[in-house]
């Protein structure tokens, strides 16, 4: 297939919805409508969805000379703007870069502030607003960088394959979204045409936290994904991680979706630090791997299958049958109170059996959406679902018959999936199946487990770690019951063979990377593939508050509370000066030193290696302030 455009997107609010194009109008500073308004807070300084992800809910239309912002939970509003042409200038800053603006009113700046939470104004790009680019001529709009983004499909394609659950384009923001190239063949390109109008590439985007926010509920993914992929895998030398390409138009003019895109000249690629070694599934199943969808649901059943742990099972509406496989996970789309929630859960149903769909749901503490489907769903209500996804499933092992399968927690639910299906098929599986948790009570599928090892006699060994105990031992009751956590020596005992399987491994982070290193001291020739509950839940815990007293050397001042906040946080809260690009801990733009007391780990960090700073940085306690909690007194040199 030829290089052409795949799809156009305009974002006339920064940091607000998308919206999807046909054809776009390209002028100097970047496409018409695109990025001509934002939202900025009393001082004049932009507000983006780093800081307030709500923005991302906010879509603007266009009604003749009518501009409207509308969102879930907010009531429309909608100004003249020709009106704002007789306006006065005022001063606003992007970045600590001046700005002329025009102040879409009052009754917009209410509205907007009531729904973010924040004071704030809705300011517009006018004929007065003329940004510089930096070190080139010509000029952007009120986007970051640069006039235009541009990604391949073929480049998320490749990065997908790195990851448990893959995400979606829009995550990643770009106007134009080109399918016939090779994986990041767009980091090669100097100049190019697209349709009649010609384009300069300015270089590769810098990512930041903003592409782990769902792109319309601006909920946070738990695993920081893709960023935290990103940072080890497409790691420029400037520490910062990099996808996409900045344009700069050389000409104006009109293009489509569709056009054909012809490369002019080529430069060389940008620097970046070598990958590790992929500890995910990479290239397990085939790149087509999510079935038919969007599904209508109705809630049959709610069985108990722990205390905090039940399966959810429903029917497809319309005589419909889910196509998944195995293992694979399906995304709900849930309006709860007026805010929506895309959620992955693990189906822990088999595919063998078609007239119904399960998914087994552990409680987590203040997790919104697990917590609404035990309180709240009941046999009889209806939801909606993407369709299946994912490539950790028992076709990713590549027709190997010999397994083991290792998990924890909620991680027993793809295991449960995949093992009935090679039952109900009567499948030449051979499959040693260990499961840790954190007592006998917290084994969920346990009389199953037991019931599908005798329809397997001899083809499926099952044990369990309860890691409520210490002592590492068979209890006498139960010979496949240990105590303890899962080591070298449970390990030996109860797959001796080990080194012949290929291992799937899903739970907890700490597990998983224990399951790892297991697997390199014992069998390291042996497939392994893994996925994390955590990425596919998608809840995240909420961090635990913290008393803190933090003093600001330099400015004087003081900060002091309890709760989750970072010294970024503290330090744009109290006026105090600090550069921040990426907020996640992977650009060392807010590296700042400690001078005396404790700090932790924000679970925004994406980087815990802390690989921005150097080792005689770490050593004389600099920290990234985007990333650091202060516990108790500290002293900052800012």
């Amino acid at each position: 297939m030829a290089a052409r455009i795949s799809r156009l997107h305009l974002y006339p609010l920064k940091s607000g919805a998308a919206i999807d194009v046909k054809t776009a109008k390209v002028e100097s500073d970047g496409l018409w409508g695109d990025r001509r308004m934002m939202v900025v807070d009393e001082n004049g300084a932009c507000l983006t969805s780093r800081r307030f992800p709500d923005l991302l809910k906010l879509h603007c239309s266009f009604e003749g000379d009518m501009i409207v912002l509308s969102a879930r939970g907010m009531d429309a509003v909608a100004f003249s703007r020709s009106a704002l042409d007789v306006s006065p200038y005022l001063p606003a800053t992007i970045w600590g870069e001046d700005v002329e603006v025009l102040d879409a009113g009052d009754a917009v700046a209410k509205r907007l502030s009531d729904f973010i939470g924040h004071p704030c104004r809705l300011v517009l790009q006018g004929a007065r607003t003329v940004r510089p680019l930096p070190e080139r001529p010509g000029t952007v709009n009120l986007a970051d960088t640069a006039p235009l983004l541009l990604i391949g499909t073929a480049s998320l394609a490749e990065l997908n394959l790195h990851l448990d659950t893959p995400v979606e384009m829009a995550r990643f923001r770009p106007n134009i979204v080109i399918e016939g190239v090779e994986p990041f063949d767009e980091d090669q390109w100097a100049t190019l045409r697209i349709g009649e109008v010609e384009f300069e590439t300015m270089g590769p985007c810098d990512r930041c936290m903003v592409t782990t926010l769902d792109p319309e509920s601006g909920d946070v993914r738990a695993d920081n994904e893709p960023l935290a992929t990103l940072s080890k895998r497409r790691r420029g030398e400037d520490g910062k991680p990099y996808f996409g390409q900045f344009l700069q138009p050389r000409s104006t003019g009109r293009i489509h979706a569709g056009d054909p895109v012809t490369i002019l000249s080529r430069k060389p690629p940008p620097k970046l630090h070598p990958a590790p070694p992929s500890t995910h599934i990479i290239k397990a199943s085939s790149p087509d791997r999510r079935g038919d969808g969007p599904l209508d649901l109705t809630c049959t059943a709610i069985i108990e299958e722990t205390a905090d742990i039940s399966t959810f099972r429903f029917k497809v509406e319309g005589g419909a049958w889910a196509n998944y496989q195995p293992g694979q996970f399906l995304t709900l789309l849930l309006d709860i109170d007026g805010q929506s929630f895309r959620r992955n859960y693990t189906i822990s149903s088999s595919p063998t059996r078609p007239h119904h769909l399960s998914i087994t749901v552990k409680r987590v503490e203040d997790g919104r959406v697990s917590n609404w489907l035990h309180d709240t769903l009941r046999p009889g209500m209806a939801l909606k679902a993407a369709a299946p996804n994912g490539r950790f499933h028992l076709g990713a092992t590549g027709g190997a018959t010999r397994l083991l399968m290792l998990s924890a927690g909620s991680g027993v639910t793809p295991m449960i999936s995949m093992l009935r299906a090679i039952a109900d098929l009567d499948l030449p599986h051979d499959v040693v199946f260990h499961h840790s948790c954190r007592s006998e009570a917290d084994m969920a599928f346990r009389e199953e487990l037991t019931a599908l090892s005798r329809q397997m006699p001899g083809r499926l060994t099952v044990s369990w770690t309860i890691t409520g105990n210490v002592l590492a031992r068979p209890v006498s009751a139960d010979p496949g019951l240990y105590r303890g956590r899962l080591d070298a020596n449970i390990l030996s005992s109860i797959c001796a063979d080990i080194a012949g399987r290929t291992i799937l491994c899903c739970g907890p982070d700490g597990f998983r990377a224990a399951a790892r290193a297991l697997h390199a001291e014992q069998a390291p020739s042996a497939a392994f593939l893994e996925e994390s509950f955590g990425a596919t839940a998608d809840e995240r815990v909420a961090e635990k508050p913290e008393s803190y007293r933090v003093g600001f050397r330099k400015s004087g001042r003081t900060a002091e509370s309890t709760g989750t906040e970072t010294l970024l946080d503290l330090a744009r809260a109290h006026g105090i000066a600090i550069r921040s690009d990426c907020e996640a801990g992977i650009c060392g733009a807010c590296r700042c030193r400690v001078i005396e007391g404790r700090w932790m780990l924000s679970g925004r960090c994406v980087d815990p290696d802390r690989l921005a700073l150097s080792e005689e940085e770490k050593a004389e306690n600099y920290v990234l302030a985007c990333t650091t909690r202060p516990l108790g007194s500290v002293l900052v040199d800012l």
